[in-house]
């Protein structure tokens, strides 16, 4: 085990608890000391403050720049030795063509407003008519933490109907193979179809396995790790890989920051593992222009959403949440 990473990754957590205190929940805090952990950066509060305070600055309120939400700061680590005002005019331009799709202002409108493609407009048509569709599918499913994921999601020019009804197979084949109900399994039924817009039983099957072979090391799978499961699936993680995160989960357990937070561990363990293997192959797996940076950005924010909405298996069943 990499007895660096681990100290780095304690010390920058430290570092980020102190700057923020209870401003944040503890998933986020988590969630930002691997981020710079895994950038090989060191945490700095007052550098990340002064880069978002310029960014508020800079919009005069035309962006989302909302103290109490995390999103800011995961934009603001991104700028980190870029300049900003190039930075902050790209993001602008951005979040306006979203907000002229029709999208409602949000924390999370801001978040998808950085992984827009360069050809701002028509991606942003393609996001707003599968966000349509998906809301009109998964109405109580689909909600602003969405926007991220649509933005992934219509990088393509799919069809959005065609992409949603995958969407949906993937979700009702997920739930009877035992995955619970709610916002954690959609977004796992999302990333799936980054892989095709068409349904693939085998990936799913894939996914059933992931979870078998992680609990069969001993890890318990939440529904915050099933957009996790994503990932690793759409980067045909195999069995040595998955050997590895279970070594660092055990790792990341033993660390202080984790005592309180035990789920996050894994979390963490599939980010670096991961984080590594896309280097090696070089994302060969992944959609063409996907980049593993906005996943991961996209599952971190939605850290604190994925578990809002579910429902004990007797109950949930009585729900048909795709009609």
């Amino acid at each position: 085990m990499d007895i660096q990473f681990t100290k780095g990754l304690q010390d920058n957590y430290n570092r980020i608890a102190n700057y923020f205190g209870n401003q944040f929940k503890v998933g986020v805090m988590i969630s930002l000391a691997s981020k710079y952990t895994l950038e090989k950066r060191e945490f700095s509060g007052v550098a990340l403050q002064k880069i978002v305070d310029q960014m508020a600055a800079y919009s005069k309120k035309s962006l989302s720049i909302q103290r109490n939400s995390p999103i800011p700061y995961y934009i603001a680590a991104r700028f980190l030795g870029q300049d900003l005002e190039t930075c902050f005019e790209s993001l602008l331009q951005r979040d306006t063509a979203l907000k002229e799709a029709g999208f409602h202002t949000s924390p999370f409108r801001l978040a998808g407003a950085m992984m827009l493609d360069e050809d701002i407009h028509l991606h942003t048509k393609r996001a707003k008519a599968l966000y349509d569709e998906m809301h009109r599918k998964q109405f109580f499913l689909t909600a602003k933490e969405d926007i991220p994921y649509v933005v992934l999601l219509s990088k393509e020019n799919e069809h959005p109907q065609r992409q949603v009804e995958t969407m949906v197979q993937y979700y009702k084949g997920l739930r009877k193979q035992g995955f619970m109900l709610g916002n954690a399994l959609q977004s796992l039924a999302q990333i799936l179809t980054m892989y095709s817009s068409e349904y693939n039983d085998m990936l799913l099957q894939y996914v059933v396995e992931l979870r078998h072979s992680l609990n069969h090391k001993g890890i318990k799978i939440k529904p915050l790790h099933y957009p996790y499961l994503g990932i690793l699936a759409l980067n045909a993680t195999d069995h040595i890989k998955i050997g590895e995160i279970a070594e660092w989960q055990k790792t990341f357990m033993e660390l202080k920051m984790f005592r309180m937070a035990k789920e996050f561990a894994l979390i963490v363990a599939i980010q670096k593992v991961i984080k590594e293997l896309v280097e090696v192959q070089n994302m060969v797996d992944m959609k063409e222009n996907l980049f593993i940076e906005n996943l991961i950005d996209a599952l971190d924010i939605a850290l604190d959403v994925l578990d809002f909405f579910v429902l004990p298996g007797s109950v949930g069943d009585l729900f048909d949440f795709f009609r």
